[in-house]
Order: structure tokens, then sequence, then C-alpha cells
């Protein structure tokens, strides 16, 4: 009887070991069903005569990471990079061009969006973001942040690094908040490289703290939007939206 204890003590010890390893892990449930892949086309159709023979004429693509964002009640409202949905085009040679955007959501489905406001950074206070409105689309999205994430703070972001999307599967990355280093911008220390650009930064309560939209050559050094900057934008967002019943921002003044 003694020795039939011992077995089973010792056949049961590894699976309660494992149990208590598992359960000691930090845990988090992404927000993978408010994550978007955002297409950004330009087409080229005409140039000035002077430069016709040189003209790029066709269509040019290219694509980055959004997710929806919590800012004005009933409304689809993407968050990304203000270059992942708008591209400044030489207009002293290219005459007539077109512009659209399009997001890949969860299920893979697409869907066309709107440009509501796009600004790019001058680390100055303007800020490389995005708002697009994408009407055809229904799903769940995350609050802005309540606080400014401190230095040392664990953040992650849902992604397309590369252009990696597998709907509903995406990359999911981790790093630690370094600071502000402009008034528009803050150093984080998460991987990214191209396709990363308009990937939402998350703390750890799944809120909002800026947005992902240049790296370094060393791929863990990265510049995000700063958390005050990123406020005024989705600020000026919904003062642009007339119908707004409802407003998810922390009480700050510009």
């Amino acid at each position: 009887m003694l020795k039939k204890s011992k077995l089973l003590f010792i056949l049961f010890l590894p699976f309660t070991l494992s149990c208590t390893t598992i359960n000691l892990q930090r845990k988090v449930e992404p927000p993978i069903k408010s994550y978007v892949k955002v297409l950004h086309t330009v087409k080229i159709t005409e140039c000035l005569p002077e430069y016709s023979e040189m003209c790029p004429k066709g269509d040019f693509m290219s694509m980055g990471s959004g997710m929806i964002v919590n800012i004005i009640e009933d409304q689809t409202i993407v968050i990304t990079a203000g270059h992942v949905c708008e591209s400044e085009i030489d207009e002293n040679k290219i005459s007539k061009h077109e512009q659209e955007v399009n997001i890949i959501d969860h299920k893979g489905s697409h869907h066309q969006a709107h440009v509501i406001k796009a600004t790019h950074d001058n680390g100055m206070g303007s800020v490389d973001m995005c708002a697009l409105w994408v009407p055809t689309l229904r799903e769940n999205g995350v609050d802005f942040s309540m606080f400014a994430p401190r230095a040392g703070q664990e953040v992650y972001y849902l992604g397309s690094p590369a252009g990696i999307f597998h709907p509903p599967v995406m990359p999911i990355l981790t790093g630690l908040f370094s600071g502000d280093i402009d008034a528009s911008n803050a150093m984080v220390g998460v991987p990214a490289v191209g396709g990363s650009s308009g990937s939402v930064i998350l703390d750890m309560n799944n809120k909002m703290v800026g947005v992902l939209w240049a790296a370094h050559n060393f791929h863990h050094v990265t510049i995000m939007t700063n958390w005050h900057a990123s406020a005024l934008f989705l600020y000026e967002v919904v003062q642009m939206y007339t119908g707004k019943t409802k407003v998810n921002l922390p009480l700050i003044k510009n």
C-alpha cells in the first residue's frame, strides 16, 4: 500500500508542478478582433507633359497595422500611422492620382476605409497618426488609457511586421516603455520592422497608450506617438465628428 501511494505521488507530482507553472505565467487577453491590417494603394494615371516619359503610372501598394479604438459611440474608427494611410505625392510631376485605403479584419474580410484625419510627425506636438472610418466593420474596439505609461512599464502590440498576418492570427510582441523623447514621440523597446507601422501600443490592461510608427536599425528600439500628443489627436478627431454622443478619452488640457 505504501509503495502504491508513493507511485501515485510520483505520477501526480509532475502534473501538479506543471499546473503551478502555467498559473504563474503572466497572461493577457489580446484584442484580436479589434486588430486590422491596413492596405494603402496609390493609383497614378497621368504626369505633366514634360515628365510623361518617366511617369510612374500604375498602382503602388503599401501596408501597415491598425486597431479599432473606442472614441465615438456606434462608429468604427481605426487608428493607424499617418504615413500608412496617406502618401505624399510630387504634384510638380504627377498631375492625376488617387489614393485608396482598405483594411483586412480578423476574419480575413476586406473593407473600404475613409480617412477622417491624417497628420505627420514634426517633433513639436504633431504626430504620425491617422483615423479611418470603416462603416462596414462592426467589432468592439479598445479604449484609450486614462494614464500615461511610466518608464519600465510593460507594453505590447498586435501587428503585421513584414506583412505577416494569417487571420485571425498575427504576431503579438512585447517590450518596455522607455519614456517621452519630445512633444510628439516616445521610445519603446519592442521589436518592429516594416509593416509594424500603425500598430497601437497597449498597456497590460489592453488600453491604448500610443501608435508605433518608426523603428531603428536595431529592431528593439522603436518610436511611438506619446500619450499626451495621441490624446490630443483623438480629441481633434472627435471634434470633427458633429454627431458625437460619447467620448472615451481622459480629461486633459491642450
